[in-house]
């Protein structure tokens, strides 16, 4: 079968690399997690092997492979340029772990093995149709018998209306000749439409969206392969799901563990689909939302799932919160109701140890918990309070009420979390892949499998932090940079250009603080 389609892309890939990032939704640990959740035994992630096609820089496999030394990992993509890069990247870091491979997915055969995890984001809907048939293909016949397929795509009927705006920008930018002219103006065109549309329009108000969010993104990237790329075609849901079982592969779950839920409908809605099989009801779903991207789990069929996700099986996990979390009228000494909120979620309760095992986890984020750790923790609070308190039959309440705390996504759970610095320590130590990324830009991986964006003042101390330097000597470090004209300090708006010693060190723990909340810093 002829492998031109794809040399196309790779030419794309090389005139225009794409911006990668690590993703935490396809990191290995969340993907062992969301299996375990759903009753499977997934091999354990310390010891596993793992396959990611379309890898582009290595920006999400690379620190996996950094992240478990024990785990053996293999990477391809049919761009020669990004492939190179990749490999400078791994190799500045010593990773003997991962094998990158310049390699078309049609290539691809038994000889390559068998994986645990085969991880494949961003390539389903821009490749034609026999490479996603074989991307199926192989994600059933080269994944172990335990194994986890993670496959992003596209999906409709969202794209319906977002295929207006690139079918705007593709006929636009299809007078232009260069990659960089052709992104210039598909922003320029796709202003001056949603310039001329006034009113309230359905057209308006949509072009209007979509050129917001390209503009967010400041990704020329971005909406050079996908807006622009030759290959964009999404499909329903249940197709996918159809196309995926004629290979052998069955439907595990959404990444995103909280869109799967009813809960959010009106009672009805909620009693008539959860009488559907669960593609359909994803599907209905897809619907009701208008859902234009989807981030599937596939497992061979026959695998047995368990879909009734029950309080006793959250109590295996580990839990945090995310940083945004922000909590109202919370008083662990009575029965008044709590609120939990973070990016549009929200949980309430009004049972005294929820509130006090939530504020445990406000505190220690963004480091995780085992459940019968922050049991005990929420427990003796409140028996500070209310000696004598009973404790076994709360468990089942907390465990109750942190499943849906995780189903709201207000938590996270993980089985086997990484593990970070609780506090800034005397000599704070942040990973040598974060330092190494430091080095060559604005964003550096935190332990989460997230891109942090790191502004002068951390890059400049960030390299120092490898344990063997405390708050003296990165004060020290900053006043030389200071001097040098390479950063700048402020207290409050204004520059100061010969900072003293008390405001460096301020400056300094500042700086940690940032670090330490974002992940950054290692235990």
């Amino acid at each position: 079968m002829s492998s031109e389609p794809q040399r196309s892309n790779a030419e794309a890939y090389d005139a225009v690399p794409y911006r990668d990032f690590p993703y935490s939704f396809s990191h290995v640990r969340h993907l062992e997690t969301m299996a375990v959740l759903f009753g499977m035994q997934p091999p354990p992630i310390d010891n596993c092997r793992v396959l990611e096609l379309g890898c582009a820089g290595g920006g999400n496999i690379i620190p996996q492979a950094f992240d478990l030394p024990g785990s053996r990992f293999v990477a391809a993509d049919y761009s020669p340029r990004q492939i190179e890069e990749a490999r400078k990247s791994a190799d500045s870091l010593g990773l003997k772990n991962l094998e990158l491979r310049c390699a078309n997915i049609m290539d691809i055969d038994d000889s390559w093995g068998t994986f645990d995890y085969i991880i494949s984001h961003g390539v389903f809907s821009w490749v034609p149709r026999p490479v996603q048939d074989k991307l199926l293909e192989l994600s059933a016949r080269n994944l172990s018998d335990h194994g986890v397929a993670f496959v992003s795509y596209n999906t409709y009927p969202g794209w319906h209306l977002a295929n207006i705006a690139r079918e705007l920008m593709c006929y636009h930018a299809s007078h232009f000749d260069t990659p960089q002219a052709k992104i210039a103006q598909a922003m320029s065109v796709l202003q001056f439409v949603c310039e001329l549309t006034t009113g309230q329009s359905a057209m308006g108000m949509f072009l209007k969206d979509e050129l917001a969010m390209l503009r967010q993104l400041d990704n020329d990237s971005y909406l050079f392969h996908d807006h622009l790329e030759d290959h964009n075609i999404p499909i329903y849901f249940h197709e996918f799901i159809g196309r995926a079982a004629a290979h052998g592969l069955q439907y595990l779950a959404e990444t995103d563990f909280h869109l799967m839920l009813l809960q959010n409908l009106p009672g009805k809605a909620r009693e008539a689909l959860g009488k559907l099989p669960v593609v359909q009801q994803e599907q209905y779903m897809d619907f009701v939302r208008g859902r234009r991207f989807r981030k599937t789990l596939l497992c061979h069929e026959g695998m047995p799932l368990q879909r009734m996700i029950t309080p006793e099986r959250i109590k295996r996990f580990h839990f945090t919160v995310p940083p945004s979390l922000e909590v109202a009228n919370v008083d662990i000494r009575d029965d008044s109701k709590a609120e939990f909120r973070t990016d549009g979620a929200k949980l309430e309760s009004s049972d005294r140890l929820v509130k006090a095992a939530m504020m445990r986890l406000k505190e220690i984020c963004p480091r995780y918990v085992s459940f019968q750790e922050l049991y005990l923790t929420a427990l003796a609070r409140l028996r500070a309070t209310q000696p004598g308190i009973a404790g076994a039959p709360q468990a089942e309440r907390l465990a109750e009420a942190l499943l849906t705390a995780f189903s709201v996504n207000v938590a996270q759970i993980c089985l086997h979390p990484p593990r970070w610095a609780g506090e800034v320590r005397g000599r704070p130590v942040v990973s040598a892949l974060a330092r190494c990324q430091a080095n060559r830009g604005t964003f550096v991986t935190n332990l989460r499998h997230q891109a942090i964006k790191i502004g002068p003042l951390e890059q400049g101390i960030i390299h120092r932090l490898d344990g063997d330097h405390d708050r003296a000597a990165l004060a020290s470090e900053l006043q030389a940079r200071v001097a040098a004209g390479e950063i700048t300090v402020k207290h409050g708006d204004q520059v100061v250009k010969n900072p003293d010693p008390r405001l460096l060190a301020e400056v300094v723990d500042q700086t940690l603080q940032f670090m330490s909340n974002h992940a950054l810093l290692v235990g």
